[in-house]
Formats: C-alpha cells, structure tokens, sequence
C-alpha cells in the first residue's frame, strides 16, 4: 500500500473513533450514578447495585486487593498492590458483584496492562492504573465512579463513604465474603500529621507523615475504618448529586483503634491519571508490554509472591 493509501486508512480509522472530548460526556452522563440506592449509617453488608465502580482484584482465585472502574477499560487502584506482580495477565478482576468470587450479575476480565506512577515509594504515590484486555458493558451493577476535575474547585464533604471485602479483626487473608460499606468522617491533614507525628507541633522542621497526596478519615472511636484486605478500594464521596472518587485505600496503624486510615489522594493525581490513559488510548498497547509481561513470566510463576503490605478492611461501628 502506497503513502497515499495509508493516509486514506489513517483518516478512516481515525474518523470512526470517538473523540477523546466525545468519550469524556458520555463517560460522565453514567458516571457516579448508580441505579440503585439508599443505605444504612454505619458499617454493614453493601447491597446488590450501591456501589457499582467497585472491583475486586484477583491473582489467580484469591481476592488481593480492591479498586475502582473510572472508564469502560481502566481500573484505579493502589500501587502497592501489584508492585511484586509484574505480570498483567496474572491479575483478574470482578465487577458487578458483592460476593469475593462468582455470582450471578459478577463479570471477569482480565488485565493487559499495569501502570504504577513513576514515583512511588513506600505510601507516596501509592497509586496505579490498570488496563482491561476488554471493555467493561455498563449494565445496572457495573458503572464507572466519577473522577474530581482539576478545573473545578472541589468541596470535600464532612464524611464519605468506604468499601471493601478486607476482614473484620485485622487479620490476614480472612475476607468477608459480602462486600462492607462504613461512612467515615474526613480528617484535616495537619490534624492527622499531629496523631501519626505528635512532634511535629513542637518540631515543625521535621519531614511530615502525612504528604499532600494523602487524605485521612476515620472514626477511632466507633471504630469505623478501612483494614487489610481492602486496600486500592475506593473512598467515594457524594458531591452536587454525584459519586466521586476522592482516595483509595492505602495504608494506616492499627485499624481503627487509636489512628485514622490513610487515602491516596485522587484529586492529587488527577492530572498524571488523565495524562496517562489518555496516552495508551492514542497509541494502544505497545509491542514491547507483552514482550516484557513474557520475559517475566518464569519469575512471576516461580517466584514466591508476596501479598500486599500495606492495610485496608472496613470495621463497622460498634
């Protein structure tokens, strides 16, 4: 095929695509909407359809991690949970369910590709995207949640709203099998800098806890909090009659018992997650992802894997 030819298939393909300005509306007509609603304060059993962005990520058939469906190929969640996976086709994931494995109105894909921010370290940057093999069908039990705009001022209610399968004491692998849902009241964060660092009151030069990319919420007397086991899910808020993903599940102290939990800060990000898919989108998966995934995939298999460190698990209210 001459260059004139592959200009007149360039135009074609490019002119029966979306816009990426096309894709973004329609995106937000279905965005933090959910067809279901109406809950109960305090921690409990979800119910079928109230959180339909939720996902829980798998390798092989243990459930590892939350996240959130933000678009009808991507998935948020955070970086320290496939940081020893280097593998995507490893990772599943389930929508459209309450249950940690198979029910009836849940949906498997799997991931093709893993993108951890470039400057994570440790509980900074704990953020990561990861790209479906297929796209997602919206349906009544499958809907992405709305991201924060960079160009509009956001208020940030007095509490919002968390959800997981992590376990109820805080122990290891001992999931819930129903997902839970706790509202939790917003920390300011030089109030959380001041629990997690009591010196730094006395000692304001002192490197801080609490970064700018981090959000705290948690009620340590009710003992409402995220635990282990949900980590990378989302914290949702309800702003002018949407949801909206304000933080991700990323770490803490013990639980809910003396100190709040600690978000990744999504408004933070927003510009780098943005930047990010709309980049893959453009160019598509590049040939050198799946070479790597394959060169990596002895280690990924024989390789002893280490389950995510960081915690997350809702305690309901006492």
């Amino acid at each position: 095929m001459g260059p004139a030819g592959c200009a007149f298939l360039l135009s074609l393909l490019l002119g029966s695509c979306p816009s990426s300005s096309s894709k973004k509306k329609d995106l937000q007509s279905v965005c933090g909407r959910p067809v279901y609603s109406g809950r109960v304060m305090g921690g409990q059993d979800a119910a079928v359809g109230h959180w339909p962005w939720q996902v829980s990520l798998h390798i092989g058939e243990s459930h590892i991690c939350g996240g959130s469906l933000i678009h009808k190929r991507w998935i948020l969640t955070a970086a320290h949970c496939i940081k020893m996976s280097w593998f995507p086709l490893l990772h599943t994931v389930w929508l459209g369910t309450i249950k940690i494995g198979y029910s009836n109105n849940g949906v498997k894909h799997h991931v093709s590709k893993i993108i951890i921010h470039p400057m994570f370290q440790d509980s900074t940057a704990d953020i990561a995207l990861l790209k479906l093999l297929s796209r997602v069908t919206f349906t009544p039990f499958i809907l992405p949640i709305c991201l924060p705009s960079i160009t509009k001022q956001l208020t940030i209610p007095d509490s919002c709203w968390v959800t997981g399968w992590g376990n109820k004491n805080g122990g290891d692998n001992n999931y819930h099998s129903t997902l839970q849902e706790v509202e939790v009241p917003i920390i300011n964060r030089q109030a959380c800098e001041r629990l997690y660092n009591p010196i730094s009151s006395i000692m304001p030069e002192s490197e801080p806890v609490i970064g700018e990319d981090m959000i705290c919420a948690g009620d340590t007397y009710k003992m409402k909090d995220s635990c282990k086991g949900d980590s990378g899910g989302p914290m949702s808020c309800h702003i002018d009659g949407v949801w909206i993903l304000i933080g991700l599940v990323s770490w803490g102290a013990e639980c809910g018992k003396s100190l709040p939990g600690v978000y990744t800060s999504v408004i933070y990000y927003e510009k780098w997650i943005n930047a990010t898919i709309s980049r893959a989108e453009v160019w598509g998966p590049t040939i050198w992802t799946y070479l790597t995934s394959c060169s990596l995939l002895y280690s990924s298999l024989w390789l002893p894997w280490d389950p995510p460190v960081p915690w997350a698990n809702i305690l309901p209210g006492e």
